[in-house]
């Protein structure tokens, strides 16, 4: 908890004042996929070009993340540590794990890291947001089969690093030429 002091010069002005908690969320994490067109022998199918034709119905699963106990500490460090060397939590992962989110993951469980869907550097928005949101999102394309998509992360580093959020999703299965966004949409810090 954070305790603003402001001008109050007496003890009874500072006892009147509020105590505030900075905290973030809930956050909602949202994943779309757009599966590949396929031919009766499932097959890929491309225009003239050679592009993948995709379907036109966009599957879209949503839910509310966890924030892990090592993005609590990050945050209070960004905002309020001069000497902080923490880095910025913008990378994306995804996992087929049924592990349950936990505030003491430090990792994401049995995290993809091929197939088209390793870790990936998120895109950062703040369109459409209010003051102190901001969305992350990335679009993979699978090109590989993944059964059972079902957990996202948000960590700070390309490899390694710490989780911050940790998320569940309605299990998928992707195969190649289908591409998911996979986004934190609106974080909110509050």
């Amino acid at each position: 908890m954070v305790k603003w002091f402001g001008n109050a010069k007496t003890k009874e002005a500072r006892r009147e004042m509020k105590t505030h908690k900075i905290g973030f969320g809930p956050n909602r994490v949202v994943f779309e996929i757009r599966r590949a067109k396929r031919d009766k022998f499932g097959e890929v199918l491309r225009d003239a070009e050679g592009n993948i034709l995709y379907k036109s119905k966009v599957e879209r699963h949503e839910n509310h993340n966890l924030t892990n106990t090592t993005c609590l500490t990050y945050a209070k460090d960004r905002l309020f540590n001069s000497a902080t060397t923490e880095t910025i939590a913008d990378y994306i992962a995804l996992s087929c794990s049924t592990t349950a989110p936990s505030a003491a993951h430090t990792v994401l469980p049995a995290e993809i890291t091929t197939g088209g869907l390793a870790r990936a550097l998120a895109t950062y928005s703040v369109s459409g947001c209010a003051t102190g949101e901001c969305i992350l999102s990335n679009e993979f394309t699978a090109t590989a089969t993944h059964t059972d998509v079902q957990l996202m992360g948000l960590l700070d580093a390309a490899s390694a690093g710490s989780l911050c959020f940790e998320a569940t999703i309605t299990p998928c299965t992707l195969i190649s030429g289908d591409k998911v966004t996979a986004k934190w949409d609106k974080i909110t810090l509050s």
